[in-house]
Parts: structure tokens; sequence; C-alpha cells
């Protein structure tokens, strides 16, 4: 999934609505809407946030 987040196309400076907004983007629209999938959704959304605060926690460390 890191290659994923690689692929939002945001900054390590954005926030974390940016990166939010960019990955529902990536998702389709059937699977951005259905109910059934609210969990693995909700999962994905968890994972491109955590890859990006430890991104933003190597930039912070080496002054990047």
């Amino acid at each position: 999934m890191y290659g994923t987040y690689l692929r939002l196309d945001i900054t390590v400076h954005d926030g974390w609505r940016a990166v939010i907004r960019a990955a529902a983007k990536k998702l389709t629209p059937r699977a951005r809407r259905d109910p059934a999938q609210r969990q693995t959704r909700q999962r994905f959304y968890r994972e491109m946030l955590a890859h990006h605060r430890e991104a933003q926690h190597l930039v912070r460390t080496w002054r990047l």
C-alpha cells in the first residue's frame, strides 16, 4: 500500500484532509458509495494516513 500512498500526488506538508481527498479520488465511485465496503474504505484511509504520518516524521527527524 505504500506504493499507493506515493501515487496520491501530495506533499509531506499537506494536511490529513488532503490525504483523504486524494485517497478517495483513487477509489472507484462504486467503492466510495457501497455501504458493504465501509470497513475496507476506513482501513484504506487509515493506512494512507499512517504512511503520511511516517513521511512527516522522517522529514521532521532529518529536517528535509
